[in-house]
């Protein structure tokens, strides 16, 4: 009789183990990735539509609309990796938000377009109005820059008007302003509707420019949780890898890229398409950017600390797998 029970007991624990076993191999991690509701979140959009982190890990993709919005998910914590624009990824870093820069992985995207004939390049803005979206912005600073390289003074012998994207595309397409500084998809959208009107230079050309051609301008890049980094690095780094192969795939398919947006996003897939050249994208490890996000960080450091966090990053912001 004891001996049977004995047995029973091995019996029921041997069941138990393997039904814990096995409800343990098939429990699922769940990845935060935060990204903005933008075409920059179209590599991520790519990943969680094909599964690529394998069948027990499941990207839960979050998305902010507004800056605010994003520093509130990046302070909870409760992300394992976060897209921004570099500068403000050195910002939330300088804050104290513990975050490492994984990759950058578009770059530029930023124009200045005119509907005026004679005109072909900064310096015949000369005496002229331009628009520029959102004072304070990466772009209002960066354009401020270039005009200054040019032998332009806002106030002195070119005048700036601060508006939004959407309001200049409008006005731009009425007709009412000439010289405008103009980001994808409106460039797309109106070189498809407006005559005469078309792109006469691109910030990432007048970087290297103005830097030397080593250096390229970033835009927006992925950076890890710390915490999460320290605790999950095998996930990490396989995301890492799998955004470098969407990445790929968005460039090479742009139109089924587009559908992604239309769907995820409510952006116009044609437009997506169309604009696809001009969004930038390219995977950079944090490894081969560095030379390039410390030359961008100096220029704004010059030109608004603030917009980095008053400071330069340092070595432990870039995460340099050994």
């Amino acid at each position: 009789m004891k001996k049977k029970v004995l047995e029973l007991i091995f019996i029921f624990c041997i069941g138990f183990f393997t039904v814990f076993a096995q409800s343990s191999l098939n429990a699922k991690t769940i990845m935060t990735v935060v990204a903005p509701k933008s075409p920059a979140a179209i590599p991520i959009l790519k990943m969680v539509e094909s599964n690529c982190m394998g069948k027990n890990i499941e990207i839960d993709l979050q998305f902010y609309s507004t800056m605010e919005a994003m520093v509130t998910l990046a302070s909870g914590k409760n992300y394992a990796v976060l897209i921004v624009p570099t500068h403000t990824a050195v910002n939330l870093y300088n804050k104290g938000i513990d975050v490492k820069l994984l990759n950058v992985f578009n770059w530029g995207g930023t124009y200045l377009s005119t509907t005026d004939p004679d005109c072909f390049d900064w310096e015949d803005l000369e005496g002229k109005e331009l628009y520029v979206p959102a004072r304070g912005s990466i772009p209002d600073i960066l354009t401020q820059y270039f005009l200054s390289q040019n032998g332009l003074e806002i106030g002195k012998n070119i005048e700036v008007v601060y508006s939004s994207h959407i309001e200049i595309a409008q006005l731009i397409a009425l007709g009412r302003i000439k010289y405008a500084i103009d980001a994808q998809p409106y460039v797309s959208l109106n070189l498809k509707k407006v005559k005469d009107y078309r792109v006469i230079s691109e910030f990432s050309r007048d970087w290297e420019l103005t830097q030397g051609e080593k250096y390229s301008m970033p835009g927006n890049c992925s950076v890890a949780n710390s915490t999460y980094l320290s605790k999950n690095k095998d996930i990490v780094l396989n995301f890492d890898e799998k955004l470098s192969g969407a990445i790929e795939w968005v460039i090479e398919n742009p139109e089924e890229a587009g559908k992604l947006a239309n769907a995820y996003l409510n952006a116009n897939a044609e437009l997506i398409a169309d604009a696809m050249p001009g969004f930038c994208f390219e995977y950079e490890s944090a490894a081969d950017v560095k030379n390039d996000v410390e030359r961008y960080c100096s220029v704004l450091y010059e030109l608004k600390p603030e917009s980095i966090g008053n400071k330069m990053p340092d070595n432990d912001f870039f995460y340099i797998p050994e």
